[in-house]
């Protein structure tokens, strides 16, 4: 099959992971494979490293800008014209709305959209949500599947009219990363900070790994680590990831005078490899799809402390491989977050319990043959 990948951003988030995944393993299987991003990014550089043909769509962009989308749809119209795929497999919003319908318009065989997680579930305003619901309709009966990658989000697509006997759910997979050992991951944050590894080696860390975006919820986390600092001094926070809020973040902990325990690292390449650097794992989101952090945490056996939206409590069960929160309550985080530090025996269990689960239900094998069952259906 000939197979085009369009996705909004060109980034490195989930929905960025996901084409990634899907297009390096689809080749491997002896697809013909291209791909259409917004703008240059992270997610071109390595498409076009692994050997796949990468267009680079400049106005595509989350943003509406009637001028702007409507150059994305002539971009994408001719890029879909030019290849005629035999499966198009739209990934976010904006490129799922402007791709379904040049898709229609050029007679692809087959439209795929995989929704990373409903817009109309963050916290807006109502018509606005209702809008975005509206238009997420119109796109999936555009399409002649749709991939949800958890059960939760599923059932929320059931009740769209005309739509049933489209669903797919499909979990995201991943391939258990070659990680860093112990001392060698902390050696590589003590380094970003510029604190001792001796010192660092004292620390308890509590990590994540997040776009530095409003859905994230690192706002609560700051506020948590607030309340930690006074009961125990000890604990290190570090966010590794970059995104448009760093300078409200950056404030924040400023005034909150957590800067000398809470470090916003940057963007930090193959993140995922230096993750046993941490004691606890956390992510805060107040929206999710279903994050690959979390399922990477669990390979690397770390306890994960997270808020109870989107797929997450499909991987984490509460209390027995982590703890789950409600979004927005920072003394609900702090308070699970205090408990892991306190019971190391655990952090031990839950750990091992999460990393079973992964391993189980999340391979990327899995979620690679069940996608190509779809295309092939």
């Amino acid at each position: 099959m000939k197979i085009l990948y369009c996705v909004t951003k060109s980034n490195w988030g989930g929905a960025q992971r996901h084409v990634f995944d899907l297009a390096l393993s689809m080749k491997t299987r002896g697809h013909e494979v291209i791909a259409a991003v917004g703008g240059d990014g992270i997610l071109k550089n390595r498409l076009e490293e692994a050997g796949i043909f990468t267009h680079s769509i400049s106005s595509l962009g989350r943003d509406v800008s009637a001028t702007k989308d409507a150059g994305s749809f002539r971009e994408l119209y001719s890029i879909i014209k030019h290849h005629q795929p035999d499966i198009l497999h739209l990934h976010s919003p904006k490129a799922a709305g402007l791709g379904a319908v040049a898709g229609r318009l050029l007679g692809v065989k087959k439209i795929v959209y995989t929704i990373h997680g409903w817009a109309f579930n963050e916290p807006r305003p109502l018509l606005e949500r209702t809008l975005i619901a509206v238009f997420s309709w119109l796109t999936m009966l555009l399409c002649h599947e749709i991939i949800l990658i958890s059960e939760k989000e599923l059932d929320q697509t059931r009740h769209f009219p005309a739509v049933a006997g489209k669903l797919h759910r499909i979990y995201l997979g991943v391939r258990p990363p070659t990680f860093m050992s112990i001392d060698g991951a902390k050696q590589f944050f003590a380094q970003k900070i510029g604190m001792a590894f001796a010192d660092f080696n004292k620390k308890n860390i509590v990590g994540t790994i997040a776009e530095l975006h409003r859905n994230k919820g690192l706002l609560d986390l700051i506020q948590a680590a607030k309340i930690i600092k006074n009961t125990h001094p000890n604990s290190l926070f570090i966010v590794a990831g970059e995104g448009e809020e760093r300078k409200k973040l950056e404030l924040l902990i400023e005034q909150a005078e957590l800067s000398d325990i809470f470090k916003l690292v940057g963007y930090t390449e193959h993140a995922n490899e230096y993750l046993k650097a941490f004691s606890i794992f956390t992510l805060p989101s107040h929206k999710e799809g279903l994050p690959y952090t979390i399922l990477e945490a669990g390979c690397a056996s770390l306890p994960v402390v997270s808020t109870v939206v989107g797929g997450i409590p499909e991987i984490i069960t509460d209390m027995k491989s982590g703890i789950l929160v409600q979004p927005k309550k920072p003394g609900e985080l702090a308070h699970a977050i205090t408990f892991l530090l306190e019971h190391p025996d655990e952090r031990r269990a839950y750990g091992n319990a999460l990393r079973e689960k992964v391993l189980k239900d999340f391979s990327l094998e899995k979620m690679i043959e069940e996608t190509e069952r779809v295309y092939q259906s």
